[in-house]
Parts: C-alpha cells; structure tokens; sequence
C-alpha cells in the first residue's frame, strides 16, 4: 500500500479509540491501522463496519444502565433512522429526541426499553418496514379487538378479522 505522499504504508494491530467516529467514549477497536512513516499520516481499516456497529450494539443493549445520550445517538444511527424517523417510531417529538441525544433530558425508562427492544429484534439496515406500525400505535380510542380464530390442519390456525 502507498501513501498520497508516496510513501510505504505499513499496517500492524493496534488499540485504536472508536469515540471520534460514533462518539461512543470508551470504545476501543484492536484492528488493523496503517501508518506512513514519511508523513506520519494513518488509516484505521476496519473491514465490515456493520457487522461492527451491531456487535457494539449488542453490548449496548445488554447492560442494565440506562442509556446514555452517545448510546441513544448511535442505536438511532445502527437501526438506519434519521432523528425525524426515530421520534415517529418511539411515539415522541423530534426535540424530545434531540434532548435524549444531548444529554438535555435522560432517556425514560419506557423509552430505553422500547429503544433496546428494537435494536434487539431488528435487522438494521434491510427491513425499514416491519416496525412502522410503532408510528401509528395508540393515536386512536381503545376498542375491543374482534377475530373469528380458525383451527386448522396439523394444529394450524389463521386469524380473521371480524366486522364491529
């Protein structure tokens, strides 16, 4: 590998901070970093980047604190929404979001854990439409739900909805 200023890149391992890119403080990545020893510039390579952020995320989502604003800003990031989309997903405003991501007002219990669900049962970046309902549950009055339920074969049933 060359350098823009033509000199030889080498890479080795090295214990790199992930903070400047995600802004998650205290993540450290050990990959491969290139370093040109003629102008002293550097490359961090990190091969499959996705796979990367859903590894941290899965962490994230594990630990039983609550999440902090970085944290918020990211999962909303993994999960491929823009701060618009999030707050139609979690039922809230765009400031209210943005006071998440700031640290202006901490997450709420309720949101931390719809936010961990998602992150937990989503494929983040393929499937933008099985968790749009969340944009329109509870705007309208409570209604007994009505189904005609039909046994099937080998144990199988299919569910119809029925007329009020």
């Amino acid at each position: 590998m060359t350098c823009e200023c033509g000199g030889t890149l080498r890479v080795k391992k090295e214990v790199v901070p992930f903070d400047q890119a995600m802004g998650l403080p205290g993540v450290m990545l050990y990959t491969d970093v290139a370093r040109c020893p003629k102008c002293h510039s550097y490359e961090v390579l990190i091969p499959n980047i996705d796979g990367l952020h859903r590894a941290i995320a899965r962490e994230i989502v594990r630990r039983p604190a609550r999440l902090s604003p970085p944290e918020v800003r990211f999962l909303r990031k993994v999960l491929g929404w823009s701060g618009r989309d999030f707050a139609e997903h979690m039922g809230t405003s765009v400031e209210t979001v943005s006071r998440w991501e700031t640290g202006a007002t901490p997450i709420g219990a309720q949101a931390d854990r719809l936010l961990r669900l998602m992150v937990m049962t989503r494929d983040p970046v393929s499937d933008y439409k099985r968790l749009d309902l969340l944009k329109t549950v509870a705007r309208a009055k409570p209604a007994a739900v009505r189904l005609l339920v039909k046994a099937g074969q080998r144990g199988a049933w299919t569910v119809k909805k029925r007329a009020a």
